[in-house]
């Protein structure tokens, strides 16, 4: 590296240092009492408590719709992490020594999973952000006790054979995606089908399979459907894909393929 690279980087690190420093005295002061957050793995998703360093103190639960509080004292541990990464880099760049690790991505690796889900980490790399993306947890939709069981070749399970088609198609091209994700829209919450991600733009295009589009109240449902997401502002292709199929028109893999071939380079991957 360069003399004036090096510069360049100690100076860009040394505004963000300080701008970092700065949002983390207001975290403080939200926390007086210096607590700490707790996340415990609760079945798919996890709870939050807040620990203090009071003696016999004991943890307080934080309430789902209290969790920005949650979020602010994950924030804050990260924060805190952040700026001795940001510090010792400096350091290294200081006096030329081997550089340590990319300080943004050793102090999020340095997090716990629950806790990852709720930080802002003010940069990640492309491979770091998707991985967070891929590890969030959430709620999924249950399956009726008499659904016939189908399981893609990752062993998620799904409601169709199309279904399967489509996610074995998106592994086999390593189009990583989230299945049944709650998605809140103006009109309530919704499961898109899949969940895939822009990592060019760092956004979430949401693809809906209509696979019984010759039933005419299963149509109208899914146009109307397709009606609530552009209400929305998510439309095709930008956010919003959408395939169908009827008993006479199943999909066309081999079509389909090349969609999703597409996709891929134009979401980064």
């Amino acid at each position: 590296m360069q003399i004036k690279e090096i510069a360049l980087e100690i100076e860009t690190l040394e505004k963000q240092l300080h701008t970092i420093s700065m949002e983390l005295e207001k975290l403080k002061k939200q926390f007086p009492e210096n607590g700490r957050l707790h996340a415990l793995r609760h079945g798919k998703t996890y709870q939050y408590y807040i620990r203090t360093p009071k003696d016999r103190e004991p943890e307080k639960y934080i309430k789902k719709r209290d969790r920005a509080t949650a979020a602010n004292l994950a924030q804050l541990e990260y924060d805190e992490r952040l700026i001795e990464h940001l510090h010792k880099r400096i350091r290294d760049l200081n006096m030329l020594n081997t550089l340590s690790s990319d300080p943004f991505e050793a102090a999020f690796d340095q997090m716990a999973p629950g806790k990852k889900e709720l930080i802002d980490p003010h940069y990640l790399s492309d491979e770091a952000y998707l991985r967070k993306w891929r590890d969030q947890t959430y709620a999924k939709m249950d399956f009726d006790e008499k659904a016939p069981e189908y399981y893609t070749r990752q062993g998620i399970r799904v409601r169709s054979k199309s279904e399967i088609l489509i996610a074995d198609i998106l592994d086999e091209m390593s189009v990583p995606f989230l299945y049944e994700k709650p998605l809140l829209l103006s009109s309530g919450i919704y499961h898109p089908d899949f969940t895939l991600l822009n990592i060019k733009e760092r956004k979430e295009v949401y693809w809906e399979h209509f696979g019984m589009m010759d039933d005419m109240d299963y149509r109208n449902n899914a146009f109307k459907k397709i009606r609530k997401y552009e209400a929305s502002g998510l439309f095709c292709p930008d956010s919003f894909i959408w395939t169908m199929e009827t008993g006479r028109f199943p999909l066309d893999t081999k079509n389909l393929r090349r969609m999703v071939k597409e996709m891929k380079s134009s979401m980064g991957y």
